[in-house]
């Protein structure tokens, strides 16, 4: 088993049930008439070593989308452990002390116990990753001759399976396809089946699964997680499309999942630690990971479950796993460039509940009122969750909002809307203005276009997840690069 850091040992244990393990992030426990329960706490881990902290609201997103697909994959005759999830675990011998923990609800799911292949069954769509890394030095992959030339992110010309070892401590290892495809015809088969079904349907809602690694029991059975953030790799269609247009400098975009942490975990010296070396292990937890970092991870891990599911994940786990949760009320601070765009603001907020959203609106010149728009950024915008800022003409406001927050340390998401009559240069304007920004605020990602309404816009804040944060450009002053004296 991993050597648990710290944060992660302090999970607590469930009182009257027996431990059977504990892993990187899930909890076993052992129930009457050969189910488990499995909890997904908020524990996360990177370079195969388990980090000294926790991401909220991680556990219950990958107990939801571990949900999601697991039902899915049973439409198309795909047998798997589920059992039960939601209220419904205390009907198989969970205690009843634990009726009302709505975070444990949210986090567990009864499953039937399996005797499990020793293989991580692993399909590929896109070459990157570990993959990426032996084709690099080989050529290959798993066994896979593949074409010369191959660039980080390119379309494979057909699914891979790419099996590894199951190591309980450090790296899993690559195995060759063709021998387990021999030991484990079907559960080959079905892996390649399971990959396929996810990913058609991951296309419809703009995401490429780029690659995932699946489980399967000596019968068959699909266990543990199925195409989770910390089990597969999630990459937006239109910035995959982008990032294949420069021939010879192609990488692949931040995938949507752990990734963020897999790098700061390289910029913090974690690729020359041993995760089987005990002193390399007491390095990693002594790293102190940055708030910023983990608010980041949340933010990204909702941001897949939106767009792969279309709910939050409080919606989906009132509607489908029978769990009292609520809407998170979010409060948005929306700030106009002049007083005409008022109306249409008013109309919209007028049909928006207080429950699900608290709204200020200002009207703030970037132009006219600089010194006033400054110290609102470095006050905090009132406290906002989101600004959205809003008009037409040429449009600064936004960006320079968003510039004064960056320089602020306020780690505040700003949303551009343009607004004008359709066809009008003041709205061709504002469009431009947003979308041509070097270091952009957030737009409409799925449709490639900044926001043109308020409705748009804010109905995308309540009822929808904000992609994660993009790297910004840093780039320094250069006084005096020519002089004529």
């Amino acid at each position: 088993m991993p050597k648990l850091s710290p944060a992660r040992a302090n999970v607590p244990l469930l009182k009257g049930l027996t431990l059977l393990s504990r892993g990187k992030v899930r909890d076993t426990y052992e129930l009457p008439n050969g189910n488990r329960l499995q909890v997904a706490t908020n524990g996360i881990s990177v370079k195969d070593i388990i980090l000294n902290t926790l991401v909220p609201e991680k556990g219950a997103i990958l107990n939801a989308l571990n949900h999601f697909w697991l039902k899915r994959f049973e439409d198309f005759g795909i047998k798997t452990h589920f059992v039960a999830c939601g209220p419904e675990i205390f009907h198989y011998g969970v205690p009843e002390c634990y009726r009302d923990d709505l975070e444990l609800q949210s986090q567990a799911m009864v499953v039937r116990s399996c005797q499990m292949a020793p293989v991580e069954f692993v399909a590929r769509h896109l070459i990157t990753g570990g993959g990426f890394k032996e084709y690099k030095k080989t050529g290959r992959v798993c066994g896979h001759v593949l074409s010369p030339g191959l660039q980080d992110g390119d379309a494979l010309p057909f699914i891979l399976d790419t099996p590894t070892t199951k190591a309980d401590e450090g790296h899993d290892e690559s195995l060759p396809a063709s021998e387990v495809r021999k030991h484990y015809p079907e559960q080959t088969y079905l892996l390649l089946k399971a990959f396929l079904i996810a990913f058609n349907y991951a296309v419809t809602r703009g995401i490429i699964l780029a690659d995932t690694k699946l489980e399967f029991a000596e019968d068959g059975t699909l266990c543990d997680e199925a195409i989770t953030p910390d089990s597969s790799r999630f990459v937006d269609f239109l910035g995959w499309k982008a990032s294949r247009g420069v021939e010879g400098k192609r990488k692949a975009p931040t995938p949507l999942d752990k990734e963020l942490a897999r790098i700061w975990a390289t910029h913090a010296g974690m690729d020359a630690l041993d995760p089987k070396n005990p002193d390399d292990v007491a390095k990693a937890h002594a790293l102190m990971v940055p708030d910023q970092l983990i608010n980041q991870l949340t933010q990204t891990y909702r941001y897949i479950f939106w767009r792969l599911t279309g709910d939050t994940s409080e919606r989906y786990r009132r509607e489908k796993m029978s769990i009292r949760i609520h809407d998170k009320t979010k409060k948005i601070v929306v700030v106009c460039g002049s007083e005409s765009d008022l109306p249409e603001v008013k109309e919209t907020i007028g049909r928006i509940h207080s429950s699900v959203a608290r709204i200020s609106v200002h009207v703030m010149s970037c132009h006219r009122n600089p010194a006033e728009l400054q110290n609102f950024a470095k006050e905090g915008c009132g406290g906002a969750d989101v600004v959205v800022g809003i008009g037409s003409k040429a449009l600064a406001l936004p960006g320079i909002l968003d510039s004064w927050l960056r320089f602020y340390g306020k780690d505040i998401p700003v949303i551009g809307v343009a607004i004008g009559q359709p066809g009008s240069k003041s709205l061709q304007a504002a469009q431009l203005s947003i979308e041509e920004l070097p270091n952009p605020v957030i737009t409409n990602e799925i449709e490639g276009c900044c926001y043109k309404s308020s409705d748009q816009a804010l109905s995308r804040i309540i009822w929808g997840e904000l992609p994660p944060p993009k790297p910004r450009v840093e780039k320094p002053v250069q006084m005096n690069v020519f002089k004529n004296f």
